[in-house]
């Protein structure tokens, strides 16, 4: 029996999402000892989770024969503290969890979004699994940065629109949107998704904006800033009505009890925190200068990550490979090539390797 004859349209032609490779790919195919290898390709927390939160996560598990809250409501609280605002709080397995909740509200056969690229390849991925068209709006490309186009964005909204999403800071790009660029989608009526996954490490958040538009929801993460990545805890800010419909589709217990304790404490670790994002600041800085001093193209980042091109030289990611040097490759981003890169920064020894190791190709 085939059983392809029984699966959805929608779902037969959904792409894979493709994550960076592992320390163990790397090494098996190169033949590198594991010990020679640093993973700068997923914009992970080089210093890991605060202590504390592993000692909240590992007290949780005392209590793993007990469901956990369905809607982690002490962890929205606490959210709503750290983002000062009053706007409600949905807790997902990841903020790619909350994601899916909202397409799955929105998006059903035929609906349409826009999606702001090059850019975190999830957003399309869901828009096609529940039946929608993603539309792909290209951000512009200056000198040393990117800057979404918002007048393309405007034009492009029809009545078939269900969704726009925004990324600020932007993956892989690390531009922001601003205020007023954000108010004047808002002002389409149509729902606005901004994922604010790397907003620790920028100048701003804008999620007390959902306090006025409601057709805003603006998503965050942990895997990110607080370093809580395997643990998968995300979520969202929005207004009563659009947390209830979330509250219907999501899975009962989406959130083990071990993520809501850990995530709780690294809130409440604020040295953690700003230790963190003040490496991540002083390592792009780094890398954009050494990466440009070498002639290379580097773009501003308000990120964990820089994106680098390498002109005339598409086999840049492979190179690095072979020197144990783990990246993200950009060749799949719309808009991007086999030159582009995204490194993610990692602590001062790391970051000082790849740029050795980028000085000795090019």
């Amino acid at each position: 029996m085939k059983l392809e004859k029984f699966v959805k349209k929608s779902i037969s032609n959904v792409p894979l999402y493709v994550s960076g490779k592992t320390i163990e790919e790397i090494a098996s195919i190169y033949g590198i000892e594991v010990d020679n290898i640093i993973r700068l390709a997923s914009n992970e927390n080089p210093l890991g989770p605060s202590p504390a939160a592993l000692e909240a996560a590992e007290e949780a598990l005392k209590v793993s024969h007990l469901y956990p809250d369905p809607e982690a409501k002490d962890l929205c609280s606490a959210l709503k503290e750290y983002m000062n605002i009053n706007s409600e709080i949905v807790v997902g397995n990841g903020s790619d969890d909350v994601l899916e909740q909202i397409v799955k509200i929105f998006v059903e056969y035929g609906n349409s979004a826009l999606i702001a690229v090059p850019t975190f390849s999830y957003y399309s991925i869901l828009v096609k699994m529940y039946g929608g068209i993603p539309y792909n709006i290209p951000l512009k490309k200056g000198k040393n940065s990117f800057s979404f186009d918002v007048n393309s964005i405007l034009n492009s909204v029809e009545s078939k629109t269900k969704l726009i999403f925004i990324c600020s800071p932007n993956n892989p790009t690390g531009n922001s949107i601003s205020e007023s660029e954000l108010e004047e989608i808002l002002e389409t009526e149509k729902v606005v998704v901004l994922d604010e996954a790397y907003k620790e490490f920028s100048e701003s958040s804008m999620a007390e904006l959902t306090e006025t538009y409601s057709n805003l929801v603006v998503t965050g993460t942990f895997s990110k800033a607080f370093g809580l990545a395997g643990l998968r805890a995300g979520y969202c800010a929005c207004n009563t009505a659009l947390k209830e419909l979330i509250l219907k589709v999501k899975q009962p217990f989406n959130v083990s009890f071990v993520a809501q304790n850990a995530a709780l404490a690294a809130l409440k670790d604020v040295e953690h925190l700003e230790r963190s994002v003040k490496l991540a600041r002083n390592g792009r800085e780094y890398i954009i200068k050494r990466a440009r001093g070498l002639g290379l193209k580097a773009y501003d980042s308000q990120g964990n990550f820089v994106l680098i091109k390498v002109e005339g030289k598409p086999e840049i990611v492979e190179d690095l490979f072979r020197k144990g040097i783990i990246v993200r490759g950009c060749g799949s981003f719309p808009g991007l090539s086999e030159e582009y890169f995204r490194v993610s920064v990692g602590l001062e020894d790391e970051n000082k390797m790849f740029v050795d190791s980028l000085r000795e190709i090019v």
